[in-house]
């Protein structure tokens, strides 16, 4: 049987963690459930990894990273800032939609983060991760309509966050999407308002 190369049995061991998160939750993360779900040994676990939240950390970075870039292409430049806006939030919409079990695997994530010292800034990355995707958008948009914004960017990003932050969670509960693209849209209206 050949040998799997350290780099791909992290990516496996990786995307079997997300796995087993989103189909059985979070307490099912041990190191013996992640190992069988990629197929491979404890020892190969080990060898890729000095712990657990070593593990937890990585796939917490990959899936954001992951997420980000994702989004990062997918700014729509319209004729006006509210068209531009609602064009870019619904394509981030669809993103959530594509993959429906990477927001529960995230907020899941971002929880143990916050409850577990040895996972101390994890969470806070992942949230500056988001606050940059957001100012770089609300930035691109600017550019592109020929406005400037007259609240602070950084602001204005932070709400940007907590807004789809919400509509996705309460997504997750419904699962109604018209309800969360009407709502994404008129946060898209109200936040067309700031733009001069």
């Amino acid at each position: 049987m050949p040998r799997v190369p350290a780099t791909e049995r992290r990516r496996q061991l990786v995307a079997a963690a997300f796995r087993v998160i989103a189909k059985e939750g979070f307490a099912a993360v041990t190191t013996r459930r992640v190992c069988a779900e990629a197929g491979a040994s404890l020892a190969s676990f080990h060898y890729c990894f000095a712990s657990k939240q070593e593990l937890l950390t990585e796939l917490t970075e990959q899936t954001v990273a992951a997420l980000v870039e994702a989004q990062a292409s997918k700014v729509h430049i319209r004729d006006s800032v509210q068209g531009s806006l609602r064009a870019t939030l619904r394509e981030y919409w669809a993103t959530v939609e594509a993959e429906p079990d990477r927001e529960p695997v995230l907020m899941a994530l971002t929880q143990h983060a916050l409850n577990e010292p040895t996972l101390a800034g994890v969470a806070q990355q992942q949230y500056a991760a988001y606050h940059r995707t957001a100012r770089t958008t609300l930035e691109i948009i600017a550019d592109g309509c020929g406005v400037t914004w007259s609240v602070p960017v950084p602001q204005l990003a932070r709400m940007l966050v907590v807004v789809t932050d919400g509509v996705t969670l309460a997504w997750l509960v419904d699962r109604d999407g018209a309800a969360a693209l009407t709502a994404l849209d008129a946060f898209a209206d109200q936040l067309a308002t700031y733009a001069r």
